[in-house]
């Protein structure tokens, strides 16, 4: 990196402010209160049984990435990542498709602690009658992740360490006392599957994928990481693991408790199964709290989504995929200031245009996060084919490489095949064709870069013709 071109600040990011990145982009306080509750709608009893199956496939993606991120560190993450096994064209497909799933991932998250945070504000102001309430708390949302993300690494990933606690805290609190009032800690309908049909586990499979889309967010900090390549790793399996067993106890409890009658089934609006527990204890007023900690727990996403998002797009931009001056961090805080800015942009405009659109709230949050899932199953699918292609030309190939990769890539497949098959009602039909578009537009902006003769144009064209240092 010349001196005229400053870069991400280096060996500055602990192994716990790694972590805390992971955990804030998994939002495990928003995942139980909100995917797990509607997971459960589908599943019923067997919501365990499905987190199971979805938990082995991600234990399996993360052992191919895991093996990557020890061999190799930068802030492209899987679009280096991409590279390094499918060579330039795949590193530019798999890099745009990395890039759009996480960057749609922002923007969901930003609307979702948009719609909590406005219904904290019913009791005060009334139901919101217009979408322009929830439209500026989105804008709202993120600038205050811009603004975090270009004040530094160390205060986004710390705060969101803290949000994710406290709000997983409260929770934990609140599912104890539950399930100690409804004496629920015995619940044989769950242990017998009584209900449980294949079609409901089907159904909730491509929900249940975004339970850990986005575990590999700690990779991205490859160029600010202290001993990156042991650092990363561990961060990964040290918040997968718990996460894992955390997911798996706080769905067996909310299930009980939702067949002591506890819990309604079904949600009314937003899912809030922890406002029925507190009025159930007698702490009512927790209930808001725990509504408080989720739309918290969701800027955090919104936030590490960002952060990821933006170190991409600052390391395609460096490559020449993208207009160079993307590539260029700030000079003091050292954070792809200009990235990020370009992201929180795009992810303020797509939610608050669908709202002013009146695109119903619940449907614009699912439209939006689908977009990010189908990116980010797109992703994970093309780097663990790539690891035994990489693996075998640095002569490192294992059995056991291959083998991991074969298994990761027929559930990955399966888990994309069942996202599109049988077809979903329209308009969520169209999903999957609103992200090739998106892909295919962020292909065509590299290669007309390349033939316009640009400075990150001549650098793609050396990429393709393989003469690039990396």
């Amino acid at each position: 990196m010349s001196a005229s071109r400053p870069g991400l600040r280096g060996d500055c990011v602990s192994l716990l402010e790694s972590f805390a990145q992971t955990f804030g982009v998994l939002s495990p306080a928003g995942t139980i209160s909100v995917i797990i509750p509607l997971l459960i709608i589908s599943a019923g009893n067997g919501t365990w049984l499905l987190l199971l199956v979805t938990l082995g496939v991600f234990l399996v993606v993360m052992l191919s990435i895991v093996r990557f991120a020890t061999l190799h560190s930068s802030a492209g993450s899987l679009a280096a990542f991409s590279e390094l096994g499918w060579g330039p064209v795949g590193g530019l497909v798999g890099g745009w498709i990395y890039l759009l799933g996480m960057s749609y991932c922002v923007p969901a998250a930003a609307l979702t602690a948009a719609s909590y945070f406005d219904m904290l504000l019913v009791p005060w102001l009334g139901p919101s009658v217009t979408p322009v309430r929830v439209a500026t708390l989105t804008a709202l949302v993120m600038l205050a992740c811009g603004m975090a993300a270009h004040r530094g690494i160390k205060l986004s990933t710390n705060l969101m360490l803290v949000i994710e606690c406290a709000s997983v805290s409260v929770m934990l609190l609140l599912i104890i006392a539950g399930m100690h009032h409804a004496d629920a800690w015995t619940d044989h309908a769950q242990f017998d599957l009584r209900g449980v049909h294949f079609t409901g586990l089907q159904g909730g499979l491509v929900l249940a994928f975004m339970l850990m889309a986005g575990f590999e967010g700690a990779t991205s900090l490859g160029e600010e990481a202290q001993d990156a390549k042991n650092t990363i790793p561990c961060a990964i399996f040290r918040s997968m693991l718990p996460l894992a067993l955390l997911y798996l106890i706080m769905t067996y409890c909310i299930v009980a408790l939702e067949n002591r009658g506890v819990i309604h089934g079904e949600p009314n609006g937003l899912t809030v199964p922890f406002d029925d527990v507190a009025r159930a204890i007698g702490r009512a007023w927790l209930g808001p709290v725990s509504s408080f900690g989720v739309a918290l727990s969701y800027f955090g996403c919104a936030l590490g989504s960002l952060t990821i998002a933006s170190r991409v797009l600052f390391s395609m931009a460096r490559d020449g995929r993208f207009w160079p001056r993307f590539g260029e961090a700030h000079p003091r805080n050292a954070t792809p200031h200009r990235a990020i800015a370009l992201i929180s942009l795009v992810s303020t405009a797509i939610p608050v245009i669908m709202l002013l659109l009146r695109a119903p709230l619940g449907f614009s949050i699912n439209f939006i996060s689908q977009l990010g899932s189908i990116g980010l199953i797109g992703a994970y699918l093309i780097v663990v084919v790539a690891l035994p292609r990489y693996l075998k030309g640095q002569g490192l190939l294992k059995r056991s490489d291959l083998l991991t990769a074969a298994v990761a890539s027929a559930l990955l497949v399966l888990v994309l095949i069942l996202s599109v098959y049988p077809a979903p009602p329209a308009p969520y039909v169209y999903v999957v064709y609103v992200f090739i578009a998106s892909a295919l537009a962020g292909v065509a902006i590299s290669l007309l870069l390349a033939a316009g003769g640009s400075p990150g144009g001549a650098t793609l064209v050396r990429i393709f013709n393989g003469h690039v240092d990396r």
